[in-house]
């Protein structure tokens, strides 16, 4: 029997997780070693023999075999990720502008991505602007998480205030920080922070529609002059008339003008009703030149008759009323007029040129012309999407500002901020504040200026005094036991009143904003039909005559305050994501808190040792993050297409481009506007019921407060590797009538209502 000679392999082994910087220097790297209590030395390789040789208490795990060198671990990993995103961000936007910048029909800064049909281009309008918000969204959330990281104190820091009496906000959103963090990391914080205004103020805007109005007159004549009757007989007569066409037409003569509407048989033909809605808009987009037919009028009499013109597109409806029904005004009541179109009649000025009967000229002047049905020339549609190459070169300048900032944190950051709960937890154990001692049941509460209420009155005076007192020879902000009461908090006390506050006034202001854009849009008289179908049917994000703002702003001006204007909900949107952000991180920590009395768990920290679990997310849960900012997304696009900016393009009877005429107004639409208010006021509901919820009771609310979670943390002498294992709250020592609780690896009791517990001896 023969046997496969196989090669000699020694014996397995693990390999330990490879931590390598590039920054470290070779004489700091370690030389391998065997047996570490710490575990295996940077680099080196080692065969555990025992599971208490590794750190975690057990054998390496396979996913820790290849590890990211030490500088891309934790928050440096979040925040590079951020980088790339960012970068990602820039780099589109700079391929967007070469390309528009490299193509024709650039004028006037503006470059033209599609012109024609109005309907694809507010389909390409629609689906440019949810990419806008989708890369905006990403931006918002890549800023935010950086901010957050630089606004994180180090342990340093924290000792420095707490020596103060000052407590520092950990592992949420703070303005509180800056006024104690270094002052590197304040001005990158400030230059991300002012980076984002003009940046969500003008992004929805590097993109927008325009719209065509093109120029018209319109004529009333008898049905004779369509089939061409009337035409015959004027060539046969025509030096009876001296007139000539007010219409911008190359060739003026009347002969022209009389052939120019014989070919209106092949005009699209409306009912006196689809005729008053197609013209009664501010700005006339698909029709031309107007003829109406009007049976008062006599072939043999009266060939045609000048009624209006050469309007410029832009909505002047007086000559669609009789003369009685209105007071010499730019409008009448285009839907007054459209519920009499049955008996439509206009009143206008006759040319005494242009009829050989005078008992038919003084009829018509006295009592109007009866509109039978109209013939309206077609146009070919100019509706245009555009970008604006100065906005967007705006929007790329706040774009590399953060990427920039973000690489700067990454690069300059060496202290190691304590971003998450974990991260302080695993400090304050580590190395336990000697400024905490003997304050074991102190929350949030106790050390706050603003909620000094919650405690007794005896207590409310020393912990003021000590306050008020930093140079004081005593260490400690409270310094007497503290008696024990399970009382149960809700979620809502976990935040501060002014963030709470702050919140509510955005939502007001946001959804009131919107509920008064929805009052305008609604009572807006060219609108006519109010009901939810006909909203429905205008769309989102449509540039349409019935639902613009009546501004007319010229010039480049005009489009600056057009523009500050449409998107001014969008900055207090974002202001409100941040302030939704920081609430929903204050109540999720909280709980991840309050969790500790019950159930023992390792650290979530951003660089993991032992049995402590490893995040790349801040405080609040991807199950909570992800869905705030996907909503936050799909409620930048809505608004994006409830109110935006609209460009009004004046066309000549010759289809050319009129500059002088071109405005920018303020477009909006009011099913977009509905769904906005209607979904937000969805997500304020959640907010508040979430507030509502209640925290299991067993342990001091803590918060966010850097002291009551340092105080938290004085652990058992022998606990020393307390940090790197499970954890949980509880009493760890009982000397006479005077306990101790703090989170430990060690078993913990409940505490005892009413009894008194404090810090460990210091002896």
């Amino acid at each position: 029997m023969s046997t496969k000679l196989r090669p000699w392999l020694p014996e397995p082994f693990v390999f330990p997780p490879i931590d390598f910087d590039p920054l470290r220097t070779p004489d700091k790297i370690a030389e391998p070693c065997c047996d570490c209590s710490e575990g295996a030395p940077p680099l080196g390789l080692s065969r555990p023999t025992s599971p208490a040789s590794s750190t975690s208490g057990k054998a390496t795990s396979e996913k820790d075999i290849l590890r990211l060198p030490g500088h891309f671990q934790g928050w440096r990993m979040g925040v590079t990720l951020c980088a790339i995103t960012t970068g990602t961000v820039l780099v589109i936007n700079l391929i967007v502008i070469t390309w528009v910048a490299a193509g024709d029909g650039l004028e006037g800064g503006l470059g033209t991505l599609q012109q024609g049909s109005c309907q694809k281009t507010k389909h390409l309008s629609l689906w440019l602007h949810l990419a806008i918000n989708l890369l905006s969204t990403l931006l918002l959330g890549a800023s935010n998480y950086t901010m957050q990281c630089l606004s994180s104190p180090t342990r340093e820091e924290i000792d420095k205030a707490h020596r103060k009496r000052i407590w520092l906000d950990i592992g949420i959103p703070s303005l509180r920080n800056l006024r104690q963090i270094g002052r590197g990391r304040i001005v990158l914080w400030w230059s991300m922070a002012f980076s984002s205004i003009p940046l969500h103020l003008l992004y929805n805007s590097v993109v927008f529609s325009t719209l065509s109005a093109h120029e018209y007159s319109v004529f009333a004549a008898s049905a004779e002059l369509v089939n061409g009757v009337a035409a015959q007989e004027f060539s046969a007569n025509r030096t009876a008339f001296n007139w000539t066409s007010p219409t911008n037409w190359t060739n003026t003569g009347p002969y022209d003008t009389m052939q120019h509407f014989q070919n209106a048989s092949g005009w699209q033909k409306l009912d006196n009703r689809d005729c008053i809605k197609a013209y009664g808009q501010d700005y006339v987009s698909a029709h031309g030149d107007l003829l109406l037919i009007s049976p008062a009028i006599s072939a043999s009499e009266m060939i045609v008759s000048f009624v209006y013109g050469p309007g410029n597109g832009f909505g002047n409806t007086w000559w669609m009323c009789d003369i009685s029904e209105q007071t010499f005004a730019n409008d009448c009541s285009v839907n007054a007029v459209a519920d009499r179109a049955a008996n439509w009649t206009i009143t206008y000025e006759i040319n005494d040129g242009l009829t050989t009967n005078q008992t038919t000229h003084d009829q018509i002047q006295q009592k109007g012309c009866p509109v039978q049905y109209c013939f309206s020339q077609p146009v070919e549609e100019q509706c245009r999407v555009q970008v604006s190459l100065v906005i967007l070169g705006i929007v790329i300048a706040c774009n590399a500002t953060k990427a920039l900032c973000m690489l700067l944190t990454i690069r300059n950051q060496k202290s190691q901020p304590l971003v998450t709960l974990g991260d302080a937890i695993q400090s304050f154990l580590q190395e336990p504040d000697p400024s905490t001692e003997g304050m074991c049941l102190a929350s949030k509460a106790h050390l706050n200026d603003a909620r000094m209420k919650k405690v007794s009155m005896s207590q409310n005076r020393r912990l003021r005094r000590l306050w008020q007192k930093p140079n004081s020879d005593k260490t400690q902000w409270i310094d007497k036991p503290m008696e024990w009461s399970n009382r149960r908090h809700w979620w809502f006390s976990s935040a501060s009143l002014k963030r709470w506050l702050v919140c509510n006034i955005l939502c007001v202001a946001t959804l009131g904003a919107a509920g008064g854009c929805l009052a305008l849009g609604i009572g807006n008289p060219n609108l006519t039909d109010r009901s939810l179908a006909y909203l429905w049917q205008l769309g989102y994000g449509t540039v349409a005559s019935q639902s613009m703002i009546s501004w007319s702003l010229p010039g480049t001006g005009g489009l600056l305050v057009a523009i500050l204007v449409a998107n001014s909900l969008q900055v207090l949107l974002s202001f409100l994501y941040l302030a939704y952000n920081g609430v929903f991180t204050c109540m999720l920590l909280a709980n991840e808190w309050a969790e500790y009395a019950y159930s023992r768990k390792p650290l979530r920290v951003t660089s993991p040792t032992g049995s402590q679990r490893s995040t790349y997310r801040l405080q609040l849960p991807y199950k909570y993050g992800v869905p705030l900012l996907v909503l936050s997304g799909i409620l930048h696009w809505l608004v994006s297409q409830s109110i935006f900016l609209a460009r009004i393009s004046a066309f000549t009877s010759e289809g050319v481009v009129d500059p002088g005429e071109s405005i920018s107004n303020i477009g909006y639409s009011n099913i977009a506007i509905i769904t906005v208010i209607a979904l937000g006021t969805i997500a304020v509901l959640l907010g508040i019921l979430n507030g509502f919820r209640i925290f299991r009771p067993g342990m001091p609310l803590a918060g966010s407060c850097s002291a009551a979670i340092s105080a938290a943390c004085h652990r058992p002498r022998g606990d020393v590797d307390a940090a790197k294992k499970s954890l949980m709250w509880g009493v760890v020592k009982v000397e006479g009538d005077i306990g101790h609780c703090c989170l430990t690896s060690f078993q913990v009791e409940k505490p005892i209502v009413g009894k008194l517990y404090a810090g460990l001896s210091t002896d």
